[in-house]
C-alpha cells in the first residue's frame, strides 16, 4: 500500500501540473519547450491485464495552438528498486505512443542512495538505446526563501521545505506559500514538512508559528496556533519527546514510553521536552 509520503508528493504533481516543467527545467536544466499550458495525462500504461503499470503522474505540455510538446513522466522513488529499471522504460515508451510526443522520466527521491541509484542510466536494448532519469534529491532540490516565489509555486516550497527544513527562511517561505493553498491541502501539506524536519527543526517550525517570531501573522499561523490541539499538536509532541531521547541515547523503559504516550496535557509535555533537552537520564525528565 502506497505511503502517505509517496501519496503526498504525488499530489504535490496532481495539484499542480506547472510544478514538473518547472523543476524539470530549472532544477534538472532540461530543455523544457516553450508551453501555453500544462495538464494531466493518463498515467495507466497497462498493455496486458494479468500486468498492471502505471506511473504516479503523466504531465503534457501544450503550445498556445494545442499541439503537444513535451510528456513529463513522474515517479516518486522512496527507496531503491531495482524491478523499476524495467518498468520505467516501458512506462516511456507507453507514453510516447499514447501522446504521440517526445517524453522525459522524472524521478524524486527522498535520500542521496535512492538519489545515487535513480541517476544510473538504463540501457534496455542490446548496445543500444538507453533511458536517462532526470532526478531530483537532496543535492539539487532548490532552496526556497521567497515568499513571493513561495506562494507563487507553493508545491516547490512544500519540497524545499522537505529537504532544506534546517534553514529559518526557507520555512518562512514554506509557512506563505501553505497560506495561499486551501485549508484541506495546507493541513496535509504541514504534516508532510513536519514529518520530514529533525527535532531542531520541528521545533523551530512550530515556535515561529506560535510566538510570532519573524512576524508570520498569517491566517495560516493563526489557525495553526488557535486549532493547535485539534490539528495533533499533543500527539507531534509526544513524537518529539520520544525522537529526542532516543537521539539522546537515554533509556527509556516500556513503563516510561507508556508514560509519555497517554499524557494529552500540551503543558505538561512542554515541560518534558525541555527536561529532555538536557536529561542525563529518564527520571531527570518525569521529576
Amino acid at each position: 500500500m502506497p505511503s502517505f509520503d509517496h501519496e503526498l508528493q504525488v499530489r504535490l504533481f496532481h495539484n499542480h501540473p506547472d510544478l514538473a516543467p518547472r523543476m524539470l527545467r530549472d532544477t534538472v536544466g532540461f530543455p523544457v519547450p516553450a508551453y501555453a499550458r500544462a495538464e494531466l495525462g493518463c498515467s495507466d500504461h497497462t498493455k496486458l491485464k494479468p500486468t498492471p503499470f502505471k506511473s504516479d503522474n503523466v504531465i503534457v505540455l501544450y503550445d498556445d495552438t494545442g499541439a503537444k510538446r513535451l510528456a513529463i513522466i513522474t515517479e516518486v522513488q522512496l527507496r531503491k528498486a531495482d524491478d523499476k529499471l524495467y518498468s520505467w522504460p516501458l512506462y516511456a515508451a507507453t507514453v510516447w505512443q499514447i501522446v504521440k510526443c517526445p517524453v522525459k522520466l522524472m524521478v524524486l527521491c527522498p535520500d542521496a542512495a535512492t538519489e545515487r541509484w535513480a541517476r544510473t542510466p538504463i540501457t534496455f536494448e542490446f548496445e543500444g538505446a538507453t533511458l536517462t532519469p532526470a532526478v531530483i534529491g537532496p543535492s539539487n532540490t532548490p532552496e526556497i526563501k521567497d515568499p513571493d516565489q513561495a506562494r507563487e509555486l507553493p508545491e516547490l516550497a512544500v519540497l524545499s521545505a522537505a529537504a532544506h527544513g534546517d534553514k529559518a527562511e526557507v520555512l518562512k517561505a514554506a509557512e506563505a506559500a501553505l497560506d495561499s493553498v486551501p485549508e484541506d491541502t495546507r493541513l496535509i501539506y504541514n504534516d508532510f514538512i513536519l514529518s520530514k524536519l529533525n527535532v531542531a527543526a520541528r521545533r523551530m517550525w512550530e515556535d515561529l508559528m506560535t510566538t510570532g517570531t519573524y512576524e508570520w501573522q498569517s491566517d495560516f499561523a493563526r489557525k495553526y496556533v488557535s486549532q493547535g490541539r485539534e490539528l495533533g499538536l499533543v500527539e507531534k509532541q509526544r513524537e518529539v519527546i520520544l525522537q529526542l531521547l532516543d537521539e539522546r541515547g537515554i533509556a527509556m523503559s516500556p513503563d516510561a514510553r507508556a508514560r509519555v504516550n497517554a499524557c494529552d496535557d500540551l503543558d505538561q509535555l512542554e515541560v518534558w521536552f525541555h527536561r529532555a533537552i538536557t536529561a542525563t537520564g529518564i527520571d531527570e525528565v518525569f521529576d
